[in-house]
């Protein structure tokens, strides 16, 4: 899998040195914000092309662009989800203006590559690219309005926001080898974006920093329990939500009821229910053993 980074990451490099269009101050910004990304690992650039290179015999070499073009479009929403949000130490959140129009490049951009490739499918590839960042779209404004307070509608909210994401590189890597789409790919690659965004939440609770969902007064699945409870503790939050008193929190508290209290248990346990549809539909498919295993870590 290393290798496919580095694949995918001299496609970022050839392509962003190749856009005639942007200027050398635009490109300077571009290669930096990458290079803070390449740690954690092109996940959504890797879900398109194995799921590319398991329905073809020979893989195009057109695949890796199509890889990167996936992952300008995910660090785009990265950007622009860190900015909104406030909470990240990134450098695009010192130069929030410039990094903008960064952003907007990199969408450009993404539909662009596919489009100058030679696949006879193409199309269908940037139409399925424009859906999902569209739904995902949708999740992030639901997101930002923080009214998801329950756990059918928070489910359906990062189903949009981060479901999407991951179902679309899967799809766009199916279509692009076999011209259509199949309803278990679409369904466990909507299923891994759920089990990672639990699994954020989880760890955003871990510390009790600027990323903190419960400092921040956002909802996800552990804090909807604990809110749900009828102890003091949970009183004590629900009041620092509502804002009708002076509330201070006891931190030590908390972090024992959502460890000890069923919050966590709570959220690894609908993670839980995910993973087992996810595993159920990749049974399904024909993708080769390499695929299949780094698929099931991501629903781990």
């Amino acid at each position: 899998m290393k290798g496919l980074d580095k694949r995918i990451n001299e496609s970022l490099d050839f392509l962003i040195e190749n856009e005639q269009l942007l200027g050398r101050e635009l490109k300077t910004l571009f290669h930096s914000f990458k290079e803070e990304k390449i740690a954690v690992g092109f996940s959504f650039g890797k879900l398109c092309f194995l799921h590319y290179e398991a329905f073809v015999d020979n893989v195009h070499e057109d695949i890796y662009k199509v890889a990167a073009a996936v992952e300008l479009l995910i660090l785009s929403f990265d950007i622009i989800d860190d900015l909104q949000d406030k909470d990240s130490d990134y450098s695009w959140c010192k130069i929030p203006e410039f990094s903008l129009n960064v952003a907007l490049a990199m969408l450009v951009m993404a539909s662009k590559t596919i489009e100058d490739t030679s696949f006879e499918h193409k199309r269908s590839a940037i139409r399925l690219l424009e859906e999902y960042a569209l739904k995902s779209i949708n999740g992030q404004q639901l997101d930002l309005l923080n009214n998801c307070r329950d756990e059918d509608s928070y489910v359906q909210m990062i189903t949009q926001k981060s479901g999407s994401l991951t179902a679309m590189s899967c799809l766009i890597g199916e279509v692009l080898a076999k011209g259509e789409v199949s309803r278990e790919v679409q369904e466990y690659g909507k299923y891994i974006g759920i089990i990672q965004q639990i699994k954020n939440d989880i760890q955003s609770l871990k510390s009790w920093g600027p990323k903190n969902d419960l400092l921040n007064k956002r909802y996800s699945l552990p804090i909807i329990y604990l809110l749900s409870q009828k102890n003091d503790i949970s009183k004590s939050v629900v009041n620092y939500y509502n804002d009708n008193i002076v509330t201070v929190l006891d931190n030590n508290s908390i972090e024992n009821e959502l460890k000890n209290g069923g919050a966590i248990r709570y959220a690894i346990t609908i993670k839980n229910v995910y993973k087992f549809k996810a595993l159920k539909d990749l049974e399904q498919v024909a993708i080769n053993e390499l695929g299949k295993d780094y698929l099931q870590k991501l629903m781990k």
